[in-house]
């Protein structure tokens, strides 16, 4: 059982391994270091398939929740050396694979990770086949957004001339939950988008251009002229104008 904790970061995981060998041939999984970065619940579960025939090797990786498979993913290593177009790599009598479980957005809970290796046997043989079991905790706390009690407000900042290159930055604050809905109006124009909460600062930024949609949240205008912003969410609403020129 080991514990590995750094930032973010935690690990807990306990390893059991069973070996294989079947007709002079040895083939085992071992771990390396499992990261599980929080908040969002991502594993990374790193091992090494060694076995001493360079066959091919199906191998399946297995997670489980409770007895409840949560995603489960098979690949095959080619035989021969890596350096001809096979899937081992050739160190004397030892041949090796690195592979790597990767999977996301996991919730809190204590998961199996299974992994196992199988070879076809020969000469009347049975095949031969290894598993490797890890044993991975998520526990990421929950991130709860702190209330925005700063009255409402908006503002363009930066440019507000119209031209192929310029954009202007709408700025706005308030309690309206992790994503905004920005609406502008006006001279016959509309456009809308979803926007972002800035981290937990309780403020949004949306980029606004007018002749270059790259990187644009809303896209185009019909001249210069006054244009109503209107931003809803949380069963908030503000809004605030915009003047364009030339």
């Amino acid at each position: 059982m080991r514990l590995r904790q750094a930032g973010l970061t935690t690990a807990i995981a306990g390893l059991v391994t069973v070996g294989a060998m079947a007709a002079g041939t040895a083939l085992s999984v071992t771990w390396d270091t499992v990261t599980v970065s929080c908040p969002n619940g991502n594993v990374s579960a790193p091992y090494t398939i060694a076995t001493t025939a360079g066959d091919a090797a199906t191998v399946v990786e297995t997670l489980t929740l409770e007895d409840t498979v949560v995603t489960s993913k098979q690949y095959i290593v080619p035989s021969g050396n890596v350096t001809t177009g096979g899937g081992w790599v050739f160190a004397g009598r030892t041949k090796t694979r690195d592979g790597v479980f990767t999977t996301s957005g996991l919730q809190n809970g204590t998961y199996e990770l299974e992994v196992c290796a199988t070879q076809a046997g020969s000469a009347g043989n049975p095949n031969k086949k290894t598993c490797a079991v890890e044993t991975i905790i998520v526990n990421c706390g929950a991130v709860l957004p702190t209330p925005c009690t700063a009255a409402p407000f908006g503002e363009a900042v930066g440019n507000n001339h119209i031209g192929s290159q310029a954009a202007a930055e709408l700025q706005f604050r308030g309690d309206f939950g992790s994503s905004a809905l920005v609406t502008v109006t006006g001279n016959g124009f509309s456009d809308s988008a979803s926007i972002n909460q800035n981290g937990n600062s309780c403020t949004y930024h949306a980029n606004w251009k007018f002749q270059n949609a790259n990187g644009a949240d809303l896209f185009g205008a019909n001249g210069p002229g006054a244009y109503l912003v209107n931003v809803t969410g949380n069963g908030k609403s503000l809004d605030f104008v915009v003047t364009l020129v030339d």
